[in-house]
C-alpha cells in the first residue's frame, strides 16, 4: 500500500511550489492513476515520493518510508523517464548489471526480457532502441526483483495503440497477484480504461480522488443538472 501526505515541493524564488499539499493512497491489488496535463506536477509528486528531491511530506510503502525499507528496490519498481544507460550497453547487458547491483542472479535478467517480450531484442543497443522498447525496456528494470509496489511515470507515453494494451495488461496482471500500481499520464481515457482509481492534478494540487467509473460517468461524460419550479414551461 502507497500512503503519501503532505507531498509540498521546495518553492523557486517568487514562484508557488510545483506540488502543494498533495495526499492519496493507492492499495494493494488495484491500478491507480494520477493524471494530469503538462505542468500539473505528476512527475515532482513521484519524485517526492521517492526521495529524489527536496520537500515536505512523507509516503509510505508498506508502512515505511523509503529510506527504511532495507532493500528499496525489491520493495518498489520505478521507472522514471528513458532507461538510464550506456548507448552502447546491450539489453541483456544493462539488466544484468542491474542484477548484480541489488544482489540478484543473473538469469533473473533473461526472465524478464521473456516476461516484457524482449528476448529477441536483448543484444540490442540502448542507443538504438525506439520509443516502444525503450518503454519495455523500463518496466523490465522495475520488475527485476519482483517488487510488490510499481511507480511508473507516463510508461505508455509515446507507444502505438497495440504497445499501450499490452503495457496495461502487464500493470493490470501485476494488481492481480497482489501488487500495488501506480502510474501517471495526461490521458483521461487512459485513466478510465486502465485504472481503478483515478486522482486528478492540476497545477500541483489535487482537484479529484474517485473511482474510476465515477470518473469516468462525471469527468469524461460531465453533464448538468437543472432544476427549477418552471420545468414544464
Amino acid at each position: 500500500m502507497i500512503q503519501a501526505f503532505g507531498l509540498t515541493s521546495d518553492s523557486r524564488k517568487d514562484l508557488p511550489p510545483a506540488v502543494d499539499d498533495v495526499s492519496f493512497e493507492a492499495h494493494p491489488g488495484r491500478v491507480a492513476a494520477l493524471l494530469g496535463a503538462a505542468g500539473a506536477g505528476k512527475t515532482t509528486t513521484l519524485r517526492l515520493m521517492l526521495e529524489l528531491q527536496p520537500g515536505r511530506g512523507i509516503t509510505y510503502f508498506k508502512g515505511r518510508p523509503l529510506h527504511r525499507i532495507p532493500h528499496p528496490a525489491r520493495e518498489v519498481g520505478v521507472l522514471l523517464g528513458d532507461v538510464p544507460g550506456h548507448p552502447s550497453r546491450t539489453v541483456r547487458g544493462h539488466l544484468r548489471m542491474l542484477c548484480a547491483a541489488v544482489g540478484l542472479p543473473a538469469r533473473r535478467a533473461d526472465e524478464v526480457l521473456e516476461a516484457v517480450g524482449l528476448v529477441s531484442l536483448r543484444e540490442e543497443r540502448l542507443g538504438t532502441l525506439s520509443r516502444g522498447v525503450d518503454r519495455r525496456l523500463g518496466l523490465a528494470c522495475a520488475l527485476l526483483a519482483d517488487p510488490h509496489t510499481l511507480v511508473l511515470d507516463a510508461p505508455a507515453d509515446g507507444l502505438s495503440a497495440r504497445e499501450g494494451r499490452w503495457l496495461h495488461g502487464m500493470l493490470r496482471a501485476h494488481a492481480t497477484r497482489g501488487g500495488t500500481v501506480l502510474f501517471t499520464t495526461a490521458d483521461p481515457k487512459e485513466a478510465a480504461r486502465t485504472a481503478d482509481r483515478v486522482v486528478t492534478l492540476d497545477k500541483g494540487r489535487i482537484v479529484a480522488d474517485q473511482e474510476a467509473a465515477d470518473f469516468a460517468r462525471n469527468r469524461l461524460r460531465p453533464r448538468v443538472a437543472v432544476r427549477s419550479p418552471h420545468a414544464a414551461r
